[in-house]
C-alpha cells in the first residue's frame, strides 16, 4: 500500500468518527440497528461525490481534507474514546482524564498558534522538526501515566503515529494538535473555569447563610 493511500485513509478516520457521534445523538438507549446504521451512514455520506466543475468530482471526505489535511493523532484518539464510550455506555475516561486533555490541548494551542502567526520573533513550528518536542510530550505522557491519568495513553499516539509516518506531514506539531482540537480544548477550559467559578460562588453563598 502506497504512502499516499495510507495518509488518505488515516485522514478519513477523524471525520468518520465525528460524523458517527453526531448521527448517534444523545439518546442513552441505542439499538443495534441504530448503531450499525449510524456508522454505515457516516461512511457513505463521506463517500458522496460533489461536482467541483465540469466532469470533476470530489468525495465529501476530500472536502474535509481541504479543511484539515492532518488531523492530529491526539484528537483522533479522543474521538475514538468518545465513540467507544457512546457505544458501550461505559466511562472509559474520567472527569480528570478529559480535564487533562483540554488543558494540554489549550497549552499546546497557546504555544503554537499565537507565536506561529508572527506575534513574536519565535517560530515554534520549527520545534516540531527536532527531537525536543517529542521528548517533552514523552515526559508529560509519563507523568500523567504515573499519576493514573488515562490521557497519558492518548499522548503516546502522536509519538507512535509520527514514527509510523501515518500523516502526510512530518512535523510533530501536526501529530499532536490541530485547529479543531485546539478550539475544543479552549472551549473545554473555559467551561471548566466557569464551572469552578460558579462552585466558588455557591460555596461562598452557603457560608454566608
Amino acid at each position: 500500500m502506497s504512502a499516499g493511500i495510507i495518509h488518505q485513509l488515516y485522514a478519513g478516520i477523524a471525520p468518520w468518527l465525528a460524523l458517527s457521534l453526531l448521527l448517534l445523538g444523545r439518546n442513552p438507549y441505542l439499538s443495534r440497528k441504530r448503531v450499525i446504521g449510524s456508522l454505515l451512514l457516516a461512511f457513505f455520506l463521506l463517500r458522496i461525490q460533489v461536482e467541483i466543475g465540469g466532469t470533476n468530482y470530489w468525495h465529501l471526505i476530500a472536502w474535509c481534507r481541504t479543511l484539515e489535511m492532518n488531523p492530529s493523532f491526539t484528537f483522533t484518539g479522543l474521538l475514538c474514546v468518545a465513540l467507544w464510550q457512546r457505544l458501550s455506555g461505559k466511562s472509559i475516561f474520567r472527569a480528570e482524564d478529559w480535564r487533562a486533555a483540554w488543558v494540554v490541548g489549550a497549552l499546546a494551542a497557546f504555544a503554537l498558534y499565537p507565536m506561529g502567526l508572527g506575534l513574536t520573533h519565535l517560530d515554534p513550528y520549527t520545534w516540531g522538526w527536532g527531537p525536543a518536542l517529542p521528548l517533552a510530550i514523552s515526559v508529560i505522557a509519563c507523568v500523567l501515566l504515573f499519576a493514573g491519568n488515562r490521557f497519558g495513553i492518548i499522548l503516546i499516539l502522536p509519538l507512535a503515529g509520527s514514527l509510523l509516518h501515518l500523516q502526510e506531514s512530518g512535523n510533530f506539531w501536526d501529530a499532536l494538535i490541530d485547529p479543531l482540537y485546539s478550539a475544543v480544548s479552549l472551549g473545554g477550559c473555559v467551561y471548566l473555569l466557569l464551572r469552578r467559578q460558579r462552585s466558588s460562588i455557591s460555596s461562598c453563598n452557603h457560608l454566608e447563610f
